[in-house]
């Protein structure tokens, strides 16, 4: 559970340095916008993964919501792009 905590802590730094590069040049912006998008999809897959192993055959069941979150975090990490795609644009931004 730590381990999903410092996901979550890491994801929210993520988004903070975005924000705060709203107003920045186009690539700095793209730049700290993909590496939110990647670091919070890797996140989330992460902790719902974690989550569902935490409750054991049950978190995939219907009667918890853990298993409608993680189905839900799995559909949302592929709108604006998937995490691959961000790490790329990431990787492409930096070099030049």
């Amino acid at each position: 559970m730590v381990d999903m905590h410092m996901e979550l802590e890491q994801s929210v730094a993520a988004v903070y340095l975005a924000v705060l590069n709203l107003d920045a040049d186009a690539t700095t912006r793209a730049r700290a916008v993909s590496a939110a998008k990647a670091t919070i999809g890797r996140a989330a897959r992460f902790v719902g993964q974690n989550a569902v192993q935490l409750h054991g055959g049950m978190g995939m069941t219907e009667e918890l919501r853990v298993g409608h979150y993680f189905k839900r975090l799995t559909a949302v990490q592929y709108e604006f792009g998937s995490t691959d795609h961000h790490v790329t644009r990431y990787a492409e931004l930096t070099r030049g």
